[in-house]
């Protein structure tokens, strides 16, 4: 199976991927000049050519199916502008999210999101724990970007929830 392919829940090939992408693009020999243009990426702009760059010469053969190229440069984007230790496998995004103070409207809007606004709520939220300084498991957010089966979505969605409420501090809890 190559990156390319449809994520699946527990997917080793995905996470070798995320490892690799957070590997490459935090190491200190990776070029600043492309570093930069996938931090300066939006949505809606063209892929840079840093991206494919990125992508052919560090994880795949081939570059990802055209529909999930958007969700793979959204994952290349906040690995760069998060910075190299970024990447915690051991620590999951929703125990991020949870420890760093991000509220729970903004987690349910996030997770309730359509497909078409997933990448931008995404990005926010990455912006939010890039200003706090947190790290955690980009595989949780790759599942949350690039699964588009909705009972597999849910169970990437469930996921984050679980870990966020597992580690939600109690007195901010709700009763």
């Amino acid at each position: 199976m190559t990156p390319s392919a449809t994520p699946q829940t527990g997917d080793s090939s995905l996470a070798a991927t995320i490892g690799r992408l957070a590997g490459v693009v935090g190491h200190a020999h990776y070029p600043a000049g492309d570093r930069a243009a996938l931090k300066r990426w939006a949505p809606g702009q063209p892929v840079p050519l840093a991206f494919y760059r990125l992508w052919l010469r560090h994880l795949g053969d081939e570059l990802p199916a055209e529909s999930q190229t958007p969700a793979w440069m959204t994952l290349a984007w906040g690995v760069a502008a998060l910075g190299a230790a970024s990447h915690r496998p051991d620590r999951p995004l929703g125990r991020a999210l949870a420890e760093s103070g991000y509220a729970e409207a903004r987690l349910e809007r996030l997770l309730a999101a359509p497909e078409e606004l997933r990448i931008e709520l995404f990005m926010s939220t990455a912006r939010f724990l890039a200003a706090r300084n947190e790290s955690f498991d980009w595989l949780d957010a790759a599942l949350f970007l690039l699964t588009t089966d909705p009972q597999a979505h849910e169970r990437a969605c469930r996921r984050i929830a679980q870990a966020f409420f597992r580690h939600l501090p109690r007195d901010l809890a709700k009763e």
